[in-house]
């Protein structure tokens, strides 16, 4: 069985996910000891690693509608080419 590589976007999404994790842990301790977090960074960590994450999206989307209208132009392609034998036969 052959083993299945790691894309580009699943390694950033493991990594994103771990830092995400890491970062709210580390937000906890801060909480337990001091009674606040700093908010402009909460904010800012979360904005950045959502914006990344919708980036991505965009371009996952704009791929498959990419390879999506390439199959299409193939079929249209194969399609001619049928009507075309079977108007000569």
């Amino acid at each position: 069985m052959q083993r299945e590589k790691w894309k580009t976007m699943d390694v950033i999404l493991v990594i994103l996910a771990i830092f995400l994790l890491v970062f709210v842990i580390a937000m906890i301790a801060i909480y337990i000891k001091t009674g606040g977090i700093p908010d402009t960074l909460c904010t800012c960590v979360f904005s950045v690693c959502g914006g990344e994450c919708g980036v991505m999206g965009w371009i996952k989307t704009t791929k498959d509608r990419h390879l999506s209208r390439q199959y299409e132009l193939e079929d249209r392609e194969t399609d001619k080419k049928i009507m075309e034998e079977t108007e000569n036969e």
